[in-house]
This record gives structure tokens, C-alpha cells and sequence, in this order.
């Protein structure tokens, strides 16, 4: 997972909970989550918000792309939105920066994003990101995303050490030609193709 520098983590229920005290005001607010974990996020913050506040009126939506979000909120007069803008490109982001206005809610609206969206909204909308305040937050990654995340950082390391791809190395495996080193052999380890280590290997 990509780290935006300078936003503090946050757990979804504490996040919930940040939410619940902006009730009653006019907010906007971002939550930043690695991608595999969108899903399952986005479902937990709606349940955390149902649970700190139980008498508020939440929604969820999944708008298309920036222009299907301004027509949505227009027509909704819900008190706290999740906004699912994982896809949001350049443009949407762009697009809503000018039509900033349309975005005036009275409520919490929530973009629950990824890093990447969220560096593109950075760049692309800066009026729309001054909305924002303080209210940026980022997911903590589960120990499964933690894990993938350092199983790519050392397979980078071991790419750059020998001026190979995966393909390249996974292609000599086969072939037999792999040199000896435990690095190919951590290589393959991590890249899932143990079964091509053989006898006797590092």
C-alpha cells in the first residue's frame, strides 16, 4: 500500500467515531484504503457508523464517475454519505473541482479512496481538496496486505540485484539454467513456484 505522507492511520471504528462528532455540521472527509481491502472497508465503516450512531441516516453509493456523484448528491438529502470513488480518475477529479459547488451537502461526505485516487484529487482538485481540512485518514493494512506489501518490496530487491524479471527467472527455472544462489531459489519461494526449486536446491 502506497503511504500518503503526513496522513495519520486510522482504525475504521475510531474513524466511525470521528464521523459520528461531525454530525450536524457540513463536512467532507476522506479515508484512504489499499484497494484489496476496499470492500471489506467500506462495508465495516457503514456497520461502525450504524453502531456509534444509531438513530443517523447513512447511505452508501458507488457513483460511476464524478458527474454520476454530483447528480446523487443533488438528489440526496441523506446525513452522512460513503462515497466509493476508488475509480475516480484525473478527470472525475477535475470535473468535481469545478462543480464544487454542486457538491455542497448539508451533512458528512465521506471518499472513502485509494492512495493513488487520493494523490490524483491532491494534484487535480485543489479547491475541493482545501474541503477536506484535517479530515484525511488512512485504513491500517491488515497483516495480509502487510505481507504482500514486503513479499513486493523484496521481490523489487531481488529484480534490481539481478537485472532479471520474473518471467526470466521462472523461464531458466524451467529450463534448468537458474543459477544456484538462495536468492533464486527465495525468488521462486515468493513468487510461488517452489515446485521448481528440485533436489538438492538452496
Amino acid at each position: 500500500m502506497t503511504v500518503v505522507a503526513g496522513v495519520e492511520t486510522m482504525a475504521a471504528g475510531e474513524f466511525a467515531l470521528r464521523l459520528s462528532m461531525l454530525r450536524g455540521t457540513a463536512a467532507y472527509a476522506a479515508y484512504l484504503v489499499d484497494t484489496r481491502e476496499i470492500e471489506a472497508v467500506l462495508v465495516e465503516v457503514e456497520e461502525e457508523l450504524r453502531e456509534v450512531a444509531p438513530h443517523g441516516a447513512i447511505a452508501r453509493i458507488s457513483p460511476r464517475d464524478g458527474m454520476q456523484l454530483v447528480d446523487e448528491l443533488a438528489a440526496s438529502s441523506t446525513e452522512t454519505i460513503i462515497v466509493d470513488t476508488r475509480s475516480f480518475s484525473v478527470d472525475d477529479w477535475a470535473v468535481l473541482d469545478r462543480r464544487r459547488s454542486a457538491l455542497a451537502h448539508r451533512g458528512v461526505v465521506v471518499f472513502v479512496t485509494t492512495p493513488t485516487s487520493f494523490s490524483d484529487l491532491m494534484r487535480n482538485a485543489p479547491n475541493l481538496a482545501s474541503w477536506l481540512g484535517g479530515e484525511v485518514f488512512t485504513h491500517p493494512p491488515s497483516n495480509e496486505a502487510a505481507a504482500a506489501a514486503l513479499r513486493e518490496r523484496r521481490l523489487a530487491t531481488l529484480r534490481a540485484w539481478a537485472s532479471k524479471t520474473d518471467a526470466e527467472v521462472v523461464a531458466d527455472a524451467h529450463a534448468g539454467v537458474l543459477p544456484r544462489d538462495p536468492e533464486y531459489a527465495e525468488w521462486l519461494v515468493l513468487l510461488g513456484h517452489s515446485e521448481l526449486l528440485g533436489p538438492g536446491a538452496p
